[in-house]
């Protein structure tokens, strides 16, 4: 696979290379906040995740939460149009407080 990516934005479209460009997503968090992030995909086929990572700090000793970094990885896979919804849950709720919509074209 190609080693150029690029960052997905909900501002605009995002176009992908079938088995071409590596497309990452980025959500900052905390894990003090017990806010979750989770990806909720659409059944077009034209992307697929292939990776979900989740990158933090190495905390000082007594340091409540640790910042994160949450990175989902897709590529492109069939040319046509799709979207990727991202949606931040509060602790213990079952409705996300909020939602991005990415939209991604393959060709």
């Amino acid at each position: 696979m190609n080693k150029n990516g690029i960052l997905l934005s909900s501002q605009f479209d995002n176009y992908l290379k079938i088995e071409g460009d590596q497309a990452w997503y980025l959500k900052e968090g905390n894990s003090g906040t017990g806010y979750t992030w989770k990806y909720r995909p659409d059944n077009s086929g034209v992307y697929e995740m292939v990776e979900e990572d989740l990158l933090h700090t190495s905390p000082p000793p007594g340091m409540v939460g640790t910042p994160y970094l949450k990175a989902w990885k897709f590529k492109g896979v069939r040319p046509g149009r799709g979207s990727v919804l991202f949606e931040s849950y509060p602790p213990g709720s079952a409705q996300p407080e909020q939602i991005e919509k990415i939209t991604i074209i393959v060709n």
